[in-house]
């Protein structure tokens, strides 16, 4: 470009420290994630920790309650065995020799029983202590990650407040705060690119070819120090001059709409959505 205006100069060195900017939220923005993979891990850790205590406890209670049950039987047994020696006849005798079978049987069932489950509570304990010990690495890790992540933050959001400094600076008195959030919002949806250079009758943004008419009110517009937007990406747009041989490959005199080679159609889709957001309300960019 031969000679670019002030707000086209100033347009220029805000889009080089927004692209800047927004690299940086992206930044902010990925950088929990790895986090968020430890905390998952912890929690799913922590979950199965608590589902094993609770089947621990209830192994415990039901320990508890074969342990009683296995004494009483075991007492049972030996106050039928005292009793024999009273018995003085044989149908007395026989009656008895059936209660001790059954008290017998009974507690060696509740024995077998206490001992399996004894072996399932030493099982699960051992269980929850490996459970316990790798949620508490993992919580080191988390912890960790977290005043990683914090760090890096506050590192970067520094690093953002000395470019809003600078953007405040650039701006200075030729670029109006409506100006300026406007460009912003272009600059960010077309990822840092917010101004382009028309080249002959071709926006460089979006590949679409300008009406001449449109080209030569450009060019009158910046010699005024007046801004103007493409009316298919609604990037902000100045008029940069070719070598003659280069920029006859883009003028259309002829042609006023787009060529198929040089544009998508989710280019313009964007480029749409983008004009309605930068002409609501009656914006001008100047």
């Amino acid at each position: 470009m031969a000679k670019q205006t002030k707000k086209l100069e100033c347009l220029m060195k805000l889009q080089k420290a927004l692209k800047e900017k927004f690299e940086l939220e992206n930044t902010v923005e990925s950088l929990p994630k790895k986090l968020r993979e430890e905390e998952d891990k912890l929690k799913r850790l922590s979950s199965d920790f608590l589902r094993l205590t609770e089947e621990f406890n209830a192994a415990r209670e039901e320990e508890k309650s074969l342990t009683i049950r296995y004494e009483d039987a075991f007492a049972l047994r030996t106050k039928y065995e005292k009793q024999a020696e009273f018995v003085t006849t044989n149908r007395e005798m026989d009656a008895l020799l059936k209660q001790q079978e059954e008290a017998k049987s009974q507690e060696n069932t509740l024995h077998k029983a206490r001992n399996a489950k004894q072996q399932q509570v030493e099982k699960l304990r051992e269980e929850l202590d490996k459970r316990d010990e790798e949620c508490r690495v993992q919580q080191e890790i988390v912890d960790k990650e977290r005043e990683k992540v914090s760090e890096s933050v506050d590192s970067i959001y520094h690093k953002i407040d000395a470019l809003n400094q600078e953007l405040n600076k650039l701006k200075g008195n030729d670029i109006s705060e409506e100006l300026f959030e406007r460009f912003s919002i272009i600059s960010k949806r077309k990822k840092g690119e917010g101004i382009v250079p028309v080249h002959g009758q071709v926006c460089t943004g979006c590949n679409m070819v300008l009406p001449m008419q449109f080209v030569i009110d450009l060019r009158k517009k910046e010699e005024n120090n007046e801004i103007e937007q493409c009316p298919y990406c609604s990037r902000v747009i100045y008029y940069e001059p070719l070598d003659p041989q280069e920029e006859r490959k883009y003028i259309f005199v002829d042609i006023a709409t787009s060529i198929d080679s040089l544009s998508s159609e989710e280019e313009i889709e964007e480029s749409t959505k983008d004009e309605e957001i930068l002409t609501e309300g009656e914006f001008s960019l100047d």
